[in-house]
């Protein structure tokens, strides 16, 4: 099993929300989509960087990721994908710590300031960069 699968893996264990999506957009779609933790528009070093960092978060950014590749272009969507996002993130950090451990409250801290990074216009940005991308994939 490769380090993707790995990823999948974890998000179907703890049943995150959205894990559907890996199977809607099939395995090497999704595979191709996501880019780790952060925009694309980020070097991809960086983005390395952030994730080895935030590698806790993968599952919940790999459906994120795959969210941004569906993006019709809403701010109701946006927001879903967002509050989706916080939700995986938290479900991620509680399977990691118990409940009483400081480790827990501190990657709960750190998923709302994933969400507010990926709520606020960066993250806007980045749907609607995959909007643009969607709109010419389907004018040919």
């Amino acid at each position: 099993m490769d380090y993707f699968e790995k990823i999948v893996e974890k998000a179907s264990e703890l049943n995150l929300a959205g894990v559907e999506l890996v199977s809607q957009v099939g395995t090497s779609v999704a595979r191709r989509e996501y880019n780790g933790i952060g925009p694309e528009f980020f070097p991809a070093e960086l983005r390395r960087k952030i994730t080895e960092f935030l590698g806790l978060f993968e599952p919940a950014a790999l459906i994120h990721d795959l969210r941004n590749f569906r993006s019709n272009g809403s701010r109701w969507t946006f927001r879903y994908a967002n509050d989706e996002f916080l939700a995986n993130c938290r479900a991620c950090a509680s399977d990691a710590y118990p409940w009483y451990s400081w480790k827990r409250y501190r990657a709960w801290i750190v998923a709302k300031l994933l969400y507010d990074f990926v709520s606020g216009p960066g993250g806007w940005k980045a749907w609607m960069d995959c909007y643009d991308k969607n709109q010419k994939g389907t004018k040919k």
